[in-house]
């Protein structure tokens, strides 16, 4: 009775946590956690769902996915990077507490651990999978529409965005722009990060194997169609650099497959001569489209985006050409703080400084051209909490140095070999759960590169109901809706 009352519950608190996962900074949860910026929604459910299922999980020895261990080892390297930067001096930063950063730092590891291991362990079997992509489905609906009509009314509707801008404080501390698509969450970027991670992984791999989660289509065409369309509208409607940037990575290795498969069905179709011709020509097509896209994509945001009007006047003159380029298109700040990262791993090369405590290094590792830019001089002097590095890659080397990196990694290569396992092996939605990851994979590079936070739950997420899939479905298992 109480392992079926149990089950009953964790699946009801993980449907609520799907559905509330585009929440990314909720006011409650900051009250709570005492979190300023990151404090999602999901959490409400996250806590109580981890309390319920490791303990029944533990208790029953059940078997788990190689990917548990690896995860696991960063995360035990992690925190011990923590307990270990205790027994070197830390420079003092303002009246920031040691204590107090180090607990912070622990706690996003602890999170994002959690998030990974219950979205393992909750959807069990491939009914439930397919129903969290359901859910996935349409909260991502509803994400496009309310992000879309928040623009849309402050120029159409006045007077309805007036009541929009009442509700606001009860899903986010952060006021509705009226130049840039938000949706829930607190910033723009924040809303093409969960994009990228998320949504688009799966509508893209669900459009490229056209296989649905659902049974009704119109025609030929899926719900996960749609889905994709809207999806790819708010996602440019949030003019976030680096959200275009991971979503065209992905277009570009959308265009390799393409070309892969168009090259196999010419192998099989022509003799060796116009085979040889006809391969040349559709690669040499694939590659003018995309770089064709990827200029028209960049002359269009450079229109419309008034942080990217330079992005075609590049100099090569001055002793930082790169950082006066990065400046002229307002993200030098950014670069700066990506390469104190690295002086800071110079410095501390095998287990670094200890995750959450790379800001009290920064006036000393800051370089000398950041001293001279607008937004770090105000940080450094005029802000009281510690500086971020703003980029995941350089913070793993600067707080968990070349050995946490390299167990990251580690972890990041055995989920690609998997999730390319199933597309190779499976099919369905197995191989379509597959895509998922190897799209999430190919955004997530780029998405690093803005943000650092371990507790922002998107590609935790992903991975780890990707790595049920895997677990769950069989590869000989048609699954899907196709």
């Amino acid at each position: 009775m109480i392992s079926r009352a149990a089950t009953k519950l964790t699946w009801l608190l993980w449907i609520l946590l799907v559905i509330v996962l585009p929440i990314t900074t909720f006011p409650f949860v900051m009250k709570l956690t005492g979190s300023s910026s990151v404090a999602p929604a999901s959490l409400l459910f996250l806590l109580p769902l981890a309390v319920i299922v490791l303990p029944l999980v533990i208790a029953q020895k059940t078997k788990q996915p190689v990917h548990v261990k690896a995860v696991l080892v960063f995360f035990l390297f992690a925190l011990a990077t923590i307990v270990l930067a205790f027994l070197r001096p830390i420079p003092d930063y303002k009246n920031v507490a040691l204590i107090n950063a180090a607990i912070e730092g622990a706690a996003t590891l602890l999170l994002g651990l959690l998030f990974y291991l219950v979205a393992v362990l909750v959807p069990n079997s491939p009914k439930r999978i397919e129903t969290t992509l359901r859910i996935i489905n349409w909260s991502g609906l509803v994400l496009a529409f309310v992000s879309i009509f928040q623009v849309a009314a402050k120029y159409y509707f006045p007077a309805i965005f007036v009541y929009l801008e009442e509700i606001r404080p009860f899903f986010s501390p952060t006021r509705i722009l009226s130049d840039r698509l938000m949706g829930f969450a607190a910033e723009p970027s924040w809303l093409a990060h969960m994009l990228n991670l998320v949504y688009l992984s799966y509508w893209f791999a669900a459009v490229f194997t056209r296989k649905s989660a659902h049974r009704f289509r119109i025609w030929k065409f899926t719900f996960e169609d749609l889905l994709l369309i809207l999806g790819i509208f708010t996602l440019v409607g949030t003019l976030s650099r680096g959200g275009l940037m991971a979503f065209m990575m992905v277009i570009g290795l959308i265009f390799v497959l393409l070309n892969l498969r168009l090259i196999r069905w010419i192998v099989r179709k022509f003799s060796d001569r116009r085979k040889i011709l006809f391969t040349a020509g559709v690669s040499l097509g694939l590659i003018i489209a995309y770089i064709g896209l990827l200029v028209i994509t960049l002359w269009g945001f450079s229109h419309i985006d008034p942080r990217m009007a330079n992005v075609f006047d590049f100099s090569a003159e001055g002793p930082n050409a790169l950082i006066a380029y990065a400046d002229n298109l307002q993200f030098g700040e950014r670069i700066i703080y990506w390469q104190t990262g690295w002086n800071i791993f110079n410095d501390h090369p095998i287990i670094g400084v200890g995750v959450g405590l790379s800001g009290f290094y920064f006036p000393q590792y800051l370089p000398d051209l950041g001293w001279g830019l607008t937004e770090s001089r105000e940080l450094l002097y005029q802000y009281s909490g510690l500086m971020n590095i703003k980029n995941l890659w350089s913070r793993l080397l600067a707080e968990t140095g070349i050995v946490g990196f390299a167990l990251f990694i580690n972890f990041l290569v055995l989920f690609g070999f998997t999730s390319s396992g199933m597309i190779k092996q499976g099919s369905g939605l197995r191989a379509t759960l597959g895509y998922m990851g190897v799209f999430m994979l190919v955004a997530l590079i780029a998405e690093e590169l803005s943000v650092d936070s371990f507790a922002l739950p998107y590609f935790w997420f992903t991975m780890g109901l990707v790595t049920a899939a895997w677990k769950w479905y069989t590869p000989s298992q048609d699954d899907s809706h196709g």
